[in-house]
Formats: C-alpha cells, sequence, structure tokens
C-alpha cells in the first residue's frame, strides 16, 4: 500500500501549505481594513456610549464581510459549502470554513488509506460519504446541544425583560442586562443583538438575525412579538410574560416526547450496534472466516449492503421518533 500512502501524503502536504499561503496573503489585507474600521467607529461611539471597541469586536468581525479570502467566498457561492456555513455559524463553533474542509479531505484520505487496505478501490468509495457526513454531523449534534442550552435559559432571560420593562428600563437595556448577567449560549447572542443595535441596524433586524442563528420556534415567537410592538405599540410586559409561560409549557412537552420516545431511539442504538458487535467478535475471534467480504467483489458488495441497510435502520427509526411540536 505503499503506493498509496506516497499520494495521500503528499495530498494532505499541498493541501495545508496551500491553506496557509491563503491565509496569509490575505491577513495583512484583512487586518488593515478592520484596524481602519476599529479606528472609525472609536471616533464616533467612544466619546458618546464610552464603551471601549475591544469589548464590540465580534460585531466588527462578522461585518467585515470584504475581507474574506477570496477563495473561501469563492466556495460560499456553492450551495453545499453554504449550507456547511450556516451549520458552522448556528453551532457557535469558532473554526473557519477553510478549516473545516481541510478536516474532511483529512478524514477521506486517512480512512480511504485504512479501507483500501481490505476493500481495495470499495474503500474510498465508502470514504468519501463518510468524510463528508461525519463532521456535518458533529455540527448538528453541537447545534442541538447549543439550542436546548438556549432554549432552557430563554425562559429567565424573557422574564428578565420583563421586570426591567415594568421597572421602566428600554428593551435595549434589558438586552444588554441579559447579556452581563446570564451564561452562554444566551448571553452571547443578546449581546451580538446589542452590538447590532448600537452599530446602526434596527431592533427587529437584529433579532431576526439571532433568530436565524438559533433556528428555535420559541425565539421567533419573541422576535415576532417585539417586532410588532415596535411598529404598533403595546403592553410589551404582559405579551412578554404570557411568552414566557408559553415557552415553559412547550418545554414540559418537550419533556415528556422525549420520555416516551426513549425505548424507541434506545432500540435504535441496540439495532445498529449490534451487527457492529458482532461482526467484531468475530473478526478478532476467527478473521479468516470473514476474508471474503474483504477480498472478493461479491463480499464487498453484501458488506457495502448490509452497512447500508444498517445505516438506513437506524435513520428511519430515528426519524419515527422525532416529533415535532
Amino acid at each position: 500500500m505503499e503506493a498509496y500512502f506516497i499520494p495521500a501524503a503528499l495530498a494532505i502536504g499541498v493541501f495545508v501549505i496551500v491553506n496557509l499561503l491563503i491565509g496569509r496573503m490575505s491577513g495583512g489585507g484583512s487586518d488593515n481594513r478592520k484596524r481602519k474600521i476599529i479606528g472609525r467607529l472609536t471616533q464616533e461611539t467612544d466619546a458618546v456610549s464610552g464603551r471601549t471597541v475591544q469589548e464590540d469586536i465580534s460585531i466588527i468581525k462578522e461585518q467585515d464581510t470584504g475581507a474574506e479570502d477570496s477563495l473561501e467566498a469563492m466556495l460560499r457561492r456553492i450551495p453545499v459549502i453554504n449550507e456547511l456555513q450556516t451549520l458552522v455559524t448556528q453551532s457557535g463553533f469558532k473554526i473557519n470554513i477553510m478549516h473545516l474542509l481541510l478536516i474532511e479531505v483529512v478524514i477521506f484520505l486517512v480512512l480511504g488509506f485504512v479501507l483500501m487496505t481490505k476493500l481495495k478501490i470499495v474503500g474510498l468509495i465508502i470514504a468519501a460519504p463518510v468524510a463528508w457526513f461525519v463532521p456535518k454531523k458533529y455540527l448538528a449534534w453541537r447545534i442541538r446541544r447549543r439550542n436546548d442550552q438556549f432554549i432552557d435559559m430563554f425562559p429567565d432571560a424573557v422574564d428578565m425583560i420583563v421586570r426591567s420593562v415594568r421597572s421602566g428600563h428600554p428593551v435595549n437595556a434589558a438586552f444588554r442586562m441579559i447579556a452581563e448577567n446570564m451564561d452562554a449560549p444566551v448571553a452571547p447572542e443578546f449581546k451580538q443583538v446589542v452590538d447590532e443595535i448600537a452599530y446602526g441596524r434596527s431592533l427587529p433586524e437584529a433579532l431576526q438575525r439571532m433568530a436565524k442563528r438559533i433556528g428555535e420556534a420559541d425565539l421567533n415567537f419573541f422576535v415576532v412579538v417585539l417586532s410588532v410592538q415596535q411598529e404598533t405599540g403595546g403592553n410589551l410586559a404582559e405579551v412578554l410574560s404570557n411568552l414566557s409561560g408559553i415557552i415553559r409549557k412547550r418545554k414540559q412537552l418537550r419533556m415528556k416526547i422525549r420520555a416516551m420516545t426513549s425505548e424507541g431511539r434506545i432500540t435504535a442504538w441496540i439495532l445498529g450496534a449490534l451487527p457492529v458487535v458482532i461482526f467484531g467478535v468475530i473478526y478478532i475471534s476467527s478473521p479468516d472466516y470473514l476474508n471474503p467480504l474483504f477480498d472478493t467483489l461479491p463480499g464487498n458488495f453484501i458488506l457495502g449492503t448490509a452497512i447500508s441497510m444498517v445505516v438506513g435502520c437506524m435513520w428511519i427509526v430515528n426519524k419515527m421518533v422525532q416529533i415535532d411540536i
């Protein structure tokens, strides 16, 4: 397999070098642009608000879209890459899209080299979708965990806004209070909203951007309520108080559904893990018994079909136990 290992190692090295060179060549222009923006914002905002630009550097980085790498900007025009970038943003994972693609390439090369020792060219066919979907599944898991944490703390944040509004404070002051006193991921998201409003975005637009980053129905309700109130007025404290109660009831319903579907989820994991465990035991105890699956084309076809059926079974059962409310 040395004939395959050398091209794979060279491909990894070339990809890393090209990625580093692109980052080095575009880094200077990006830094200069950011320094100009920081200087301008310092003159325009510090004298009025007393806030330091260093505290709000996150909004500058987000608005500095003109300093993106040309290759990265070109890749983002591709729908699948743009979808991957959306997942990265929603997950809160601080990683560049180019670095994520590099990780996928490394996974493909390493996994393909390992599988080719047994499955020949079929190993590359298996490694390609695995290298693409594993990072996406990891990002989806991070999004789900982050959104669950956000929704768990969100009713308390809404109650804080209600108390602040009833005390006579504006909504922006309530958002800043949440950003300063609550934990992640609620605090960073509301801090982002405060920063965007401070630098010129309207409240509805800043809230819609936060709703897009989180992607939860409960937050969409909150955005609609505040957007309508900004246009028509009304008793904001009472509406948000009712919304907080609705969000808590939806949370209780989700927990009840999760408890009722726990048996189906455990069944999916057992059905998916059982063939893998049996295969591993047979391979350890009698490796020659499984050689036809690796050394012959019909065996490769049977092995690929079995893997596809196991994965399909887990996917179907997982979809059956997912209930949207």
